[in-house]
């Protein structure tokens, strides 16, 4: 049954692109009676003179958007049902894959194109805007419809700045979009390409009872799939409970799932790991029980990156508890696309400083070391006494180091204010915008006197009102650390900070505990996971008494 549902998905797209592109779109009398016409749209990279895929905006005479007959299908899978196997339906099938994509900012309907698009609009002026990422201008024109005729339109889309150039890559990291066959892959890849993303994790999501959503047809090597410098690959949002919270692995061979012990997080980390993968905390680390979850991975270093920007929002509260306990944890980004409320593939994305040629096999070290940094458009550098971001800096004692930053935007969808420079936590130095300057930079000195990480941010609330209602559009931007290293002198885990932040978090694991109490247990929900919490409450408890101790010596 899941094949033919693949396969009617992949035929469906097919024919779909197929009827549109035999149509030609030949003006009936319809059109006529309609006062309608036709945009023939080209889409040109600035660079490369060539067609490329982007989204679009055509806002027509009477207000209103219009999608193109020939738009990209795309779409997201965020069906939680029970089971191992799900079923679809011609209506389910064609429910996940739609031919718009609704703007929460701009609130309008968009679509992608893969570089020529025929638009039906009524006669008069319309307006194009054409998107593809943070790096690429916002290009606008208007064209003047007329009734029964055939309008062409060819626009131009430039960089304002070009990181690949760099070794820098763009990636979403939180994706779900079903590719349950290699026959999707030109597809999912051109919706990417749209928005710039560079490296797409498309994740399959689990439950106790299923491991289904967003399925992908191969992980590891034969999941992947690239064009050019754009590479999807298969990861996965499981395990994910209440209890624990909900975590992401990138890179493991295959997809792992143990509905037995679905509750011991630690047996399948530490099965990716063995597989090359790293491991993550999904949503800030802190709620849907990722507050409890934590403390259970870090004494046994089986996490090595934390979602802190996503659903617009920016969270660093559980990451720099983290970091000021002594543990090097990667800051990533991602949309939680379609699941995640109104958003677009990549309006979260975080950048990857990648060493060598352009592989995911390089990416995932370059995550694993700390080269990252996560943003909602602005572009960032950061360097203490030349070292880059994610390296480590040995010093003999007190020492004045010497610290650059920058951070480049378009000023047309950004608004940054000033950025931060933060130590251990804390703000030492602002630095403010100065008039409507499209860039912020910085050299400074400053003195440290004990074992730090160090990392620059910068971030701004643009308030849009939305149909009387008022919404902020985040512009926030932050680097994973630079660390420094006091030769001889106490560890960052040493502090005074590190000490409060392990009690806080051996009282979260006494909380977990109560948790676990057989009485509690009881009054949970009906159903496969209460089975399973009642199955491994003993391992369970087990893991809980020895994060305890861990963080107990650690407050001493």
């Amino acid at each position: 049954m899941k094949f033919i549902y693949s396969t009617f998905l992949v035929l469906m797209v097919s024919f779909s692109c197929s009827i549109n592109s035999a149509m030609a779109f030949e003006l009936s009398e319809a059109y006529f009676k309609q006062n309608k016409g036709i945009i023939k749209l080209t889409i040109l990279d600035g660079d490369t003179k060539g067609k490329t895929p982007a989204r679009v905006e055509v806002v027509a005479s009477d207000g209103k958007s219009y999608i193109a007959r020939d738009a990209l299908l795309v779409g997201g899978d965020c069906d939680m049902v029970s089971g191992v196997e799900r079923h679809h339906g011609v209506k389910e099938s064609l429910s996940y894959f739609l031919n718009e994509i609704k703007h929460p900012f701009a609130m309008t309907s968009q679509f992608y194109s893969e570089g020529e698009s025929e638009i039906i609009v009524p006669e008069g002026l319309a307006t194009i805007k054409v998107y593809k990422g943070p790096e690429y201008n916002v290009e606008v024109t208007e064209v003047e419809v007329f009734r029964g005729k055939k309008s062409e339109q060819t626009m131009s889309i430039s960089r304002w700045a070009n990181m690949p150039k760099n070794g820098w890559y763009s990636s979403d990291g939180h994706l779900h979009i079903e590719r349950s066959v290699e026959a999707l892959n030109p597809y999912v890849s051109k919706m990417m390409q749209a928005e710039d993303i560079h490296v797409a994790n498309l994740l399959q999501m689990g439950k106790s009872d299923s491991f289904s959503t967003a399925p992908q047809y191969a992980f590891g090597q034969d999941g992947l799939y690239q064009e050019h410098n754009h590479i999807l690959a298969s990861a996965q949002e499981n395990p994910r409970t209440h209890i624990l919270g909900h975590s992401i692995t990138f890179g493991a061979k295959t997809a792992l799932h143990d509905p037995e012990n679905y509750l011991i997080y630690k047996l399948l980390w530490e099965e990716a790991i063995n597989q090359g993968g790293i491991n993550g905390a999904a949503h800030f680390g802190f709620g849907f029980g990722g507050e409890f979850g934590l403390p259970l991975a870090l004494p046994n270093n089986l996490i090595q990156f934390i979602e802190v920007l996503s659903f617009n929002l920016i969270d660093n509260k559980t990451w720099y508890e983290m970091l000021n306990m002594g543990f090097r944890i990667t800051p990533v980004a991602g949309t939680d696309y379609p699941c995640g409320g109104p958003t677009i593939p990549g309006q979260e994305r975080f950048y990857t400083k990648i060493d060598g040629e352009f592989s995911y096999k390089n990416w995932l070290e370059s995550v694993r070391k700390g080269k990252t940094f996560v943003t909602t458009g602005p572009l960032l550098d950061f360097s203490i006494n030349g070292n880059d971001i994610g390296e480590e800096i040995f010093i003999e004692g007190d020492e004045v180091i010497n610290i650059s930053g920058k951070v480049r935007f378009d000023p047309i969808r950004d608004d940054l204010q000033g950025l931060e420079v933060i130590e251990n936590g804390q703000v030492i130095y602002s630095i403010p915008r100065v008039g409507s300057k499209s860039e912020i930079a910085f050299k400074i000195k400053h003195r440290v006197r004990e074992s730090s990480w160090l990392a620059l941010r910068g971030y701004n609330n643009r308030f849009v009102e939305k149909v009387h209602k008022i919404v902020y559009d985040l512009n926030a931007v932050h680097s994973a650390p630079i660390y420094i290293t006091i030769k001889n002198s106490p560890p960052i885990a040493a502090s005074s900070q590190a000490k409060a932040t392990a009690i806080a978090w051996s009282s979260r694991l006494k909380n977990l505990e109560a948790q676990l109490d057989e009485k509690s247990i009881a009054l949970m929900d009906e159903g496969a996971l209460k089975e399973i919490t009642i199955k491994n409450r003993k391992q369970l408890l087990y893991e809980v008494q020895q994060a305890k101790e861990f963080f107990e010596l650690r407050s001493q």
